[in-house]
């Protein structure tokens, strides 16, 4: 079961997708001469991603995602923001390796980059709200006075349990 890869100025090349996804990018990645450190992954003729940068299984068959014979898929690079910075898990770009593109394509690309960012900073304000819940929550949890200041708190007279020398000491102070 093999798909063309095409990459660069209207090169391609064969691809075994009877593979897991993690291998079958590392093949990509070195046929096409970048670094490990690049994220990348396919996409069709008409620009959709398959996404397997996100898959949380990349032991999962290749074959389970790209049709077979006679498919041609796109190496496109996912540009993230600068590290060490807070928008270092934002989506920037996804970029065709490609010398000229389809506009429509490229516009594809854009659209699910820019779907992908808004839903990223979606999930990150309600994890900051859940935060922010889960702090004020917690900073209004009742004392353990069960509503009752000091001064209206009985007085505790001694163990809320008695030992056999309780009850062997009241015994001697009666005789």
């Amino acid at each position: 079961m093999f798909v063309f890869i095409k990459h660069g100025d209207d090169q391609q090349f064969l691809a075994n997708i009877n593979c897991s996804v993690l291998l079958l990018l590392h093949h990509v990645r070195r046929k096409v001469g970048l670094p490990k450190t690049d994220t990348i992954d396919l996409c069709d003729k008409t620009g959709t991603m398959k996404l397997f940068f996100l898959t949380k299984t990349p032991g999962d068959y290749a074959n389970k995602f790209l049709t077979p014979r006679r498919s041609t898929y796109y190496v496109c690079k996912v540009e993230r923001g600068a590290p060490g910075t807070q928008l270092e898990n934002a989506y920037r770009a996804f970029v065709p390796l490609l010398k000229n593109p389809e506009p429509e394509m490229i516009e594809n690309l854009r659209t699910q980059c820019d779907t992908m960012e808004r839903n990223r900073v979606k999930m990150v304000r309600i994890q900051e709200a859940k935060k922010v819940v889960s702090i004020e929550s917690s900073a209004n949890l009742p004392s353990k006075s069960w509503g009752r200041s000091d001064e209206e708190r009985p007085a505790r007279r001694g163990p809320l349990f008695r030992t056999r020398a309780d009850f062997f000491s009241r015994r001697d102070k009666r005789r």
